[in-house]
């Protein structure tokens, strides 16, 4: 049975490997706050019926409000500017320095122990991401590395929304918290969608929707499935490993459909900054293996 799981979380980081690739492709005629605010029009609702939810609370509502906007609003909407700035490839990577901002974050606000190989991962980590940042600056298109930092600003705002949300795992299921933060960040997208000036998606090209409903259908919702479906059959620690899949589908991608550019500062910084999140998540896990 794991095996079968196995092959759908590879399709699966196969599928989140190719958002990167549909946000090129769809913000060449979409805005970003349009793009982001569409892709979560189309799945909320989808979501909030394939999942079973648990009734809301009415005095959680402040804090779904935060989840919606840490993790939906400004998530996608810095990413979306970012990936108007720099490549895909380098995005893929840099989202992943989320992982050293939980850990610092968990060790201020919750007080987790510190290790020396999660002290080191960090610095291997950030490392890599100032070395990706630093070639970007001898990119040939303009812009590339304010894209880098503001994708590293994302792995931040991911970082808050997983530590908030770890309270709020107590009384809600995984896919119940999902589908409400997607509700109210869909809600708060919504003025700045309006501030940027709603397109018309039904006025998009066939590449432009395809992409759309990709990142809506596949991204946002079914690959979300999966992923927890996954968990429930196999450990966190083995599904865990198939999130270093997403760089390299990713670059490959990149380089097939978009023809991008894989510098030595990418693949050297790419590596380092996985290695630096893998020592942290390895330090994460021994950590709980001694409580």
């Amino acid at each position: 049975m794991s095996g079968i799981y196995a092959v759908a979380l590879a399709l699966t980081m196969l599928i989140w490997a190719g958002s990167f690739i549909a946000i090129k492709v769809a913000l060449e005629e979409l805005n970003p706050f349009n793009l982001a605010f569409y892709r979560f029009l189309i799945a909320t609702p989808v979501m909030l019926i394939v999942c079973r939810l648990n009734e809301l609370n009415r005095c959680d509502i402040p804090a779904m409000v935060i989840l919606g906007l840490t993790g939906v609003t400004l998530l996608y909407a810095v990413q979306f500017v970012a990936l108007e700035l720099t490549s895909a490839t380098n995005a893929s990577i840099l989202i992943n320095t989320s992982a050293i901002f939980i850990a610092v974050m968990s060790y201020i606000l919750l007080k987790e122990r510190f290790t020396p190989t999660k002290a080191a991962g960090i610095v291997v980590a950030f490392a890599g991401a100032a070395l990706i940042i630093a070639g970007s600056f001898n990119a040939s298109f303009s812009g590339s590395a304010i894209g880098d930092a503001l994708m590293v600003f994302d792995g931040f705002l991911w970082a808050v929304y997983t530590i908030l949300g770890k309270r709020m795992l107590e009384k809600y299921s995984p896919e119940s918290l999902t589908a409400y933060a997607f509700a109210f960040g869909t809600a708060l997208l919504f003025p700045l969608a309006s501030l940027e000036g709603l397109e018309n998606p039904a006025l998009v090209s066939l590449p432009t929707a395809a992409s759309l409903l990709y990142l809506a259908i596949l991204c946002s919702v079914l690959a979300y499935v999966v992923w927890y479906k996954a968990l429930a059959k196999m450990s966190a620690t083995e599904v865990a490993v198939f999130v270093y899949l997403v760089p390299l589908f990713t670059a490959i991608m990149a380089f097939l459909l978009l023809g991008e550019r894989i510098t030595l500062f990418t693949v050297v910084g790419g590596i380092m900054t996985m290695a630096g999140v893998y020592m942290v998540e390895q330090s994460f896990r021994h950590t709980e293996n001694l409580k």
